[in-house]
């Protein structure tokens, strides 16, 4: 019986080797990037980006208040400064971190999205004068 299953089972091992088709590999050169589509997808991605910072510090902002490290932190404060120092529970409210949260995502997703565009025409430039990048493809 067992015989029988390895003999079945290498008549099917063989069966699919015969079926299969050899692996074809390309050879592609990636010369140019086309600007506004490197312009668009960065414009997407920063925007995800910004997305994910604003939600982020208003989480952390959450768990921080919640926790009350920001008690914790005033004792701190006032025990190293002596005397009454300033309330940070009340300079760093969520009006405040989400303005700031949402001034930084503003400027991370023009500067990636500039920054991103510099760098295709940066490239383009180079792929010109060395005539781009080798890329390797297979129908796998």
């Amino acid at each position: 019986m067992r015989a029988k299953l390895k003999a079945g089972a290498a008549s099917t091992v063989n069966a699919v080797k015969r079926n299969m088709t050899p692996q074809k590999q390309v050879k592609l050169k990636l010369v140019h990037i086309d600007f506004w589509s490197a312009v668009r997808v960065a414009l997407l991605v920063t925007i995800a980006m910004g997305i994910a910072t604003i939600i982020g510090f208003t989480l952390l902002w959450a768990v921080v208040s919640q926790t009350g490290l920001f008690g914790s932190l005033n004792s701190l404060v006032n025990s190293v400064i002596g005397g009454s120092g300033s309330d940070i529970g009340a300079q760093l409210s969520l009006p405040r971190v989400l303005s700031f949260a949402t001034t930084l995502a503003f400027f991370n997703i023009v500067l990636g999205t500039l920054l991103t565009g510099v760098c295709a025409l940066i490239f383009n430039v180079i792929g010109r004068i060395t005539g781009g990048i080798s890329v390797g493809f297979t129908n796998n």
